[in-house]
């Protein structure tokens, strides 16, 4: 699903990115990094973590994102980095299977009324023993029920269905933190496939 106007006027703010950068920061020094690992972003918005990465750890990286405007976007402050930027569905990768080392995903899932099926594309172009980076919110159980009545657009995420979902898949749990607040979960994990 793409973005309303409100949402990529906050992307596109440069607390946002160093939020969002610092975040990855923080989660890559669970894995061990190599120049030239094949990386994937899943929702790349504005494009400001996949430009950190191929910039900080030298990585090959590819960013897609559903959004055509945000590729555009991204592009622009790309200049000669080797980042390829796309336009495309997450929930139909048009990658080989087991293409990447690493795959990172930030707060994309609930924009996904089938986030479970673009969590089965992460794992399919995911190489084997590779990492897979995930932020995003999760609803509790009562406004999840209350979710799936009214979100045709979003994807109600929970904590069940994700932890049901990477146990059934053989994901190991490399980090795995769930932060409370009064309506969400926030959910930060790094897996290993």
């Amino acid at each position: 699903m793409k973005l309303g106007r409100f949402e990529k006027f906050f992307m596109k703010r440069e607390h946002h990115k160093k939020h969002t950068i610092n975040r990855a920061r923080k989660l890559m020094d669970f894995i061990e990094c190599t120049e030239n690992q094949d990386f994937l972003e899943v929702g790349c918005g504005a494009g400001a973590v996949s430009l950190f990465c191929a910039h900080e750890y030298c990585f090959n990286v590819t960013a897609v994102d559903v959004d055509p405007d945000m590729i555009r976007l991204a592009q622009a402050d790309a200049n000669d980095s080797k980042v390829h930027f796309t336009v495309a569905d997450s929930t139909r990768l048009a990658f080989a299977d087991e293409s990447f080392d690493i795959v990172l995903s930030f707060g994309v899932m609930h924009h996904i009324p089938n986030w479970l099926d673009a969590l089965e594309e992460i794992r399919r172009v995911l190489k084997c023993k590779g990492y897979f980076i995930y932020w995003d919110i999760m609803y509790p159980w009562f406004l999840a029920k209350v979710g799936e009545l009214f979100a045709r657009n979003y994807g109600v995420t929970t904590l069940d269905k994700f932890n049901h979902y990477i146990e059934q898949k053989n994901f190991s749990k490399v980090h795995f933190s769930v932060l409370r607040s009064l309506q969400f979960y926030e959910l930060e994990a790094v897996l290993q496939k």
